[in-house]
């Protein structure tokens, strides 16, 4: 049952400690070795007592690899997967985040948070078109506040390294996606992160490609439309707490512009008793087969108390 232990079972969401508690043996994937697929991050204690999770201290083998295109997230490519992340530092199973199991495959593509330092923005050698702003690229933050592209950059809001919120749920997509997820080991109070986009998804609003409504490359602004991203916050139970909305683009007539963010940008959040948290993205291009816009959101820094 190793990458298929999921945190929530139908509609019920269990805490951290009724979880761990009733394991078997054979759900010790969190004391795996780094080779098995999980790894591990630190989080800082700040002066006023709260905590940041920061993603900048954890085994370099197990970040999205080896390419921005991130092969290692999937069970397919050849590469050992990486599917778990979590914190054990100053206690353990701070932070926990695994991709979903959906179908009995638990993959990037049903929906998760993959670590990555990369920093991709334009194409690369031997590169054409729309390279860098494909899912090609899909692990590379959009931090023009760093002028060097590459792997390992600096390009986190703190450090290199930073969390790839992948996926979303609608009436199309729920037979083989669930949204990304993370949790805390105990109710937490959630200060804020920081943000940033995704080159891929940056680069999609900004040119538009083929798979839009319209059929052509289009950015979003010529179609007059938005992007959305939600942040869902669950307390031990797993009743919504509440749902907090960050617009990412908004072009749409009456209202006010909204530019797709090009380097890190804090999120306020200040919830209280947090056990989860849960993103999900809404947006004007959709179509018979969900969200043209690509569903990523980059994180970094999570400060708890």
């Amino acid at each position: 049952m190793k990458r298929k232990l999921r945190f929530l079972a139908g509609a019920c969401l269990f805490t951290a400690t009724a979880l761990f508690s009733g394991c078997s043996s054979d759900d010790d994937f969190l004391m795996d070795p780094v080779d098995s697929g999980t790894s591990q991050t630190r989080a800082v204690t700040n002066p006023d007592g709260t905590l940041t999770i920061t993603f900048d201290d954890f085994d370099p083998g197990m970040l999205a690899g080896p390419t921005s295109a991130g092969e290692n997230l999937y069970s397919y490519q050849g590469y050992p997967q990486v599917t778990t992340i979590y914190d054990n530092t100053p206690e353990e199973y701070l932070f926990l985040s695994m991709f979903n199991t959906v179908g009995g495959s638990t993959e990037y593509s049903s929906g998760g948070i993959a670590l990555s330092n990369w920093n991709i923005r334009s194409n690369q050698s031997g590169n054409t078109g729309d390279w860098w702003y494909s899912y090609l690229n899909q692990c590379s933050v959009y931090n023009t506040a760093v002028e060097a592209e590459g792997q390992n950059k600096e390009a986190g809001h703190s450090g290199s390294n930073f969390g790839v919120v992948y996926g979303y749920v609608d009436a199309y997509n729920q037979a083989w996606m669930a949204k990304p997820e993370f949790y805390f080991n105990v109710p937490r109070k959630l200060v804020g992160l920081w943000i940033c986009n995704t080159s891929y998804t940056y680069g999609v609003i900004t040119y538009g490609n083929q798979f839009g409504s319209t059929g052509v490359a289009t950015p979003l602004k010529e179609m007059k439309g938005y992007f959305q991203v939600n942040l869902e916050c669950y307390d031990a139970n797993g009743g919504l707490i509440r749902t907090y909305k960050r617009l990412l683009a908004d072009y749409r007539n009456g209202q006010q512009q909204v530019d797709p963010i090009t380097t890190w940008d804090y999120w306020e959040i200040n919830a209280e008793g947090v056990q989860s948290v849960k993103f999900n993205f809404e947006g004007s291009d959709s179509g018979a087969y969900g969200l043209n816009t690509p569903a990523y959101i980059c994180i970094d820094d999570i400060t708890i108390q």
